[in-house]
């Protein structure tokens, strides 16, 4: 059996980008149309890629690093990532859209400003912490792990449908959506030390690897050198480290 290549994808639900990238790396089998639902579309094309979900603490991967969001460090990069994500979204077929009320890069950077996302990225730690990836839940070879279909449904309900994912309420629904048991006690322990400090070990793994946003990809080849990739437009880079061909996007139906 050919050696796995370990993908480390450090991202946080509250990133448009990460959406995209973490789709396009996605592992997902549509049965009712048998279309793969795009890293995780390309892991079914891709065997050899072994990908581990890192949800971090995006504001201080920033901070550490000195950097801002788009908007806020040059003004004209907030109508443009509006646009370039929009366009992304057509491009991988993701029925990915900025809230209804943020018709204004400015209303997002609000949004950004008073809110916060590391409820939802802990939990999707928490989720991964109970449910192993290499345990029971891993049905055949091609099918969704609870921990990454936690981290869908929060990407979904926030860029898709338009809902918040920063309240208990909202943890619940997302996680009794993915037919989590005892969502109760897995939002409770949000706030354990243990998952804090899942998040910050993955943090800080990623601080340690130069990151300076989200997402943010580790890709670790055969003789243990790794490659940093930053963004969600590096597929083909990753592919062909790893010796395998990139076809542009597979069809997303979400």
């Amino acid at each position: 059996m050919s050696k796995k290549f370990a993908v480390d994808l450090y991202f946080d639900v509250i990133s448009p980008y990460s959406f995209i990238l973490f789709e396009v790396k996605s592992l997902v089998l549509n049965l009712s149309n048998s279309q793969l639902l795009s890293l995780h579309a390309y892991r079914a094309q891709w065997p050899k890629m072994d990908v581990t979900l890192k949800p971090v603490a995006l504001g201080h991967v920033m901070k550490a690093a000195g950097n801002k969001p788009p908007a806020l460090a040059v003004a004209a990069k907030g109508p443009y990532m509006m646009k370039d994500v929009q366009r992304l979204a057509r491009y991988f077929d993701l029925p990915l859209q900025f809230r209804e009320y943020t018709s204004s890069v400015q209303d997002f950077i609000t949004i950004i400003q008073t809110k916060s996302s590391i409820n939802a990225d802990r939990l999707i730690c928490a989720v991964q912490m109970t449910q192993p990836e290499k345990g029971a839940l891993l049905i055949a070879d091609r099918v969704l792990i609870q921990t990454e279909a936690v981290a869908r449904a929060h990407f979904r309900r926030f860029w898709c449908e338009r809902k918040d994912i920063f309240e208990t309420a909202d943890f619940v629904e997302v996680l009794t959506s993915c037919g989590v048991a005892n969502p109760a006690t897995l939002v409770a322990s949000i706030t354990s030390e243990p998952v804090k400090e899942r998040i910050r070990q993955y943090t800080e793994e990623a601080i340690d690897g130069g990151c300076f946003g989200a997402p943010w990809t580790v890709l670790t080849l055969e003789d243990g050198s790794q490659e940093h990739f930053f963004g969600s437009d590096r597929l083909h880079m990753i592919g062909h480290l790893m010796g395998e061909k990139f076809t542009g996007p597979v069809s997303c139906k979400l």
